[in-house]
């Protein structure tokens, strides 16, 4: 692997040179922060064989015997950042390296073959400079759903567009979901195998040791390789007895709103049990906001009280903390 330098500070290229030499050395793990999507983050020791065994997965799927570039515009900090590292080690890419910034695509002016970004990347790199994206051959994002809208978007250019399915524990991701592909459903890489229990999915993979793994994702299981995610058990609304999946609420609105700093969460209510609410920032133009809302959902989903707060509270990894966020407004 041939690091080769962008834009980028002398701090953030110590930091990947450092992970480079604990990578090299005899240790047989490495220590990671998990996301601190559902909870506070916690330290997990990740084997390096399972990281050089899920970089080989996705290397399979996605041919990268036959590429010869990686971009690196993630955080070192977090398994993404390190597992691009890995990937390009494995498989002897040179690995362009810049800052982590909302548009890492700004200062590219040669094609890279394989770029991992989080959706308000891509979406930045849309709004400042879309003829960027076509120099990329395979694009995998991960961090946060990707809307409908951006999904629209990424169609109209050359790159080849992933979204991931993964977690801390399961070594980045397990399961890629093609987004050129109308309604195309998270497919299995590797050996790996998914099946339900309480609706939610259950994880079995060979290649990284994994037995029984149960998430707290809801998912609608297609075979046991493949499935349609819907959103997470710990956030399910039931509202008057109707199970109401935030995440699939914020897909279908946030084209109409054009934003994506907002959450639907939920409140107590006496009649209901627990009432659907939106949360926004306060910049958010509101007029006609509910109109539009209401037009793209059902009776059901639709909030039915609205906020507006200064900053919603993010996790370390960047991500919207629902419950900090939701405890703002009690």
């Amino acid at each position: 692997m041939r690091l080769q330098k962008l834009d980028i500070s002398k701090d953030s290229i110590s930091d990947i040179e450092t992970f480079i030499s604990i990578w090299n050395n005899d240790s047989q793990s490495i220590t990671q922060l998990s996301s601190g999507s559902t909870g506070p983050p916690k330290a997990i020791e990740i084997l390096k064989s399972k990281m050089e065994a899920s970089a080989k997965m996705t290397g399979k799927f996605l041919d990268l015997d036959n590429c010869e570039s990686a971009l690196l515009c993630m955080s070192i900090d977090y398994i993404g950042g390190k597992m691009m590292v890995v990937r390009s080690l494995l498989f002897d890419l040179t690995l362009y390296v810049t800052n982590v910034t909302r548009n890492p695509l700004k200062n590219l002016s040669h094609t890279i073959d394989f770029v991992a970004m989080v959706p308000i990347q891509v979406e930045e790199t849309l709004q400042e400079n879309p003829e960027k994206l076509n120099y990329i051959k395979h694009l995998i994002i991960g961090g946060a759903p990707v809307s409908d809208e951006l999904i629209e978007k990424i169609k109209n250019f050359e790159c080849n567009a992933y979204s991931t399915f993964g977690m801390t524990e399961t070594v980045s991701h397990i399961a890629l979901r093609n987004l050129k592909n109308e309604n195309e459903p998270y497919r299995a890489i590797g050996n790996t195998k998914f099946s339900t229990k309480d609706d939610c999915l259950v994880i079995d993979c060979e290649e990284l040791e994994i037995k029984g793994l149960k998430t707290t994702d809801i998912i609608q299981l297609i075979d046991e390789k493949s499935f349609h995610w819907l959103g997470r058990a710990d956030f399910v609304i039931n509202s008057g007895g109707v199970k109401i999946h935030p995440e699939e609420v914020e897909r279908k609105i946030a084209n109409v709103i054009d934003s994506t700093d907002f959450i639907i969460g939920q409140i107590d209510d006496q009649k209901l049990g627990s009432k659907v609410v939106f949360i926004g920032e306060s910049y958010l133009d509101t007029k006609d906001l509910k109109e539009k809302i209401d037009n793209e959902l059902t009776k059901y989903e639709r909030p039915k009280a609205y906020f507006f707060i200064s900053s919603l509270i993010k996790t370390p990894s960047g991500k919207i903390d629902r419950n900090k966020t939701t405890a703002e407004i009690l």
